[in-house]
């Protein structure tokens, strides 16, 4: 019983320490004599190119410099850092699925920056670990040339009709963080019996939304589930596509995060906070994301994350289980 006792005053210590590090804000002084930060990021070249530029502008003392790779290539590589005790990044952005599992292995320390009240909730880490920048929402999307509006799916169960089966709705074969975000947003009866459905319509798979978006625009197939902002941005150039307002909205966070053995935190959080800032989020809208923060003019107003239900896809990448979904749907 006393070890059992001296164990939980340690963990609460523990606990305590970690609170006031999440509660420290940047120290600038410090940060100055830190002089430079390294992210990680997944997004575009160009767009972290925009993004150090503009940070250096306002932090002239930092120098910011970063290393760009896609999601998995990415997180492979934090991970064969942590296993060789290199300790190189102050500051992650990528894939929500790949934040959570970097935090429940410890590489990631908790930061609550003073910008996180602008940020819906399900859309930051309650413990402080990671804050939303951007998102990509899926939806039902059509072409309008084929699908008269009036006969358009207006919720997710629409897509079982018999009138859209045997190759009529197209999926991206990657599609796994929707499908357990639609199950975890239904519930563990109606979402698996759903997907069931589903199957059974024989949807068709290709790779890469932008490709589906210019194969639906084309009529290859009247439906797709996609991204909302990649038929938006079809839609704006004159393609015959529409998407639907729909109920969930699975939600794909890009969060930020600080490494837990950061070698320039002061520096760190400062770039946190700009990314989180209203001027980050601007940045990132200009960018043409969707922007996280609630008080930033959305996109478009049909984007205007305050009237969409949105269901954050938080869910570790272990648990998205892409073979799996692969399999489910006859893929391998």
């Amino acid at each position: 019983m006393i070890r059992l006792t001296a164990c939980a005053v340690f963990l609460t210590l523990v606990a305590l320490q970690a609170q006031a590090l999440w509660a420290q804000p940047a120290n600038v002084e410090a940060a100055k004599k830190e002089a430079e930060v390294l992210f990680y990021v997944s997004t575009r070249a160009e767009d972290a190119n925009q993004l150090s530029a503009a940070f250096m502008k306002k932090y002239p003392f930092i120098k910011a410099s970063y290393y760009r790779a896609g999601s998995d290539p990415l997180f492979q590589r934090m991970i064969t850092e942590a296993r060789a005790n290199q300790h190189l990044f102050d500051v992650v952005s990528i894939k929500a699925p790949i934040i959570i599992s970097l935090k429940e292995r410890r590489m990631l320390a908790p930061y609550k920056s003073a910008h996180q009240s602008a940020y819906g909730r399900g859309f930051f880490d309650p413990d402080g670990y990671w804050t939303d920048t951007y998102d990509l929402y899926y939806t039902i999307a059509y072409n309008t040339k084929l699908v008269p509006a009036a006969s358009a799916p207006r919720k997710w169960q629409d897509l079982l009709s018999p009138q859209w089966a045997d190759g009529k709705i197209c999926m991206d074969p990657r599609l796994n963080d929707w499908y357990a975000g639609m199950i975890e947003a239904l519930g563990p009866a109606a979402g698996p019996a759903f997907m069931e459905r589903l199957r059974k319509q024989k949807p068709i798979f290709r790779e890469g939304h932008s490709l589906i978006g210019q194969l639906l625009a084309a009529g290859e197939f009247p439906l797709a589930i996609t991204y909302a902002h990649t038929t938006e941005q079809l839609k704006a150039r004159g393609a015959p596509l529409e998407w639907v307002t729909i109920d969930p909205m699975p939600a794909i966070s890009q969060p930020i995060a600080l490494s837990a053995r950061a070698p320039h935190p002061n520096a760190g959080k400062l770039f946190i906070d700009f990314i989180l800032s209203a001027d980050g989020a601007n940045l990132l809208k200009q960018q043409q994301r969707i922007p996280a923060r609630l008080d930033v003019e959305p996109v478009t107003e049909r984007l205007n994350p305050r009237k969409l239900k949105l269901h954050p896809v938080n869910i570790s990448i272990e648990k998205l289980d892409p073979s799996g979904f692969r399999k489910f749907f006859g893929l391998d």
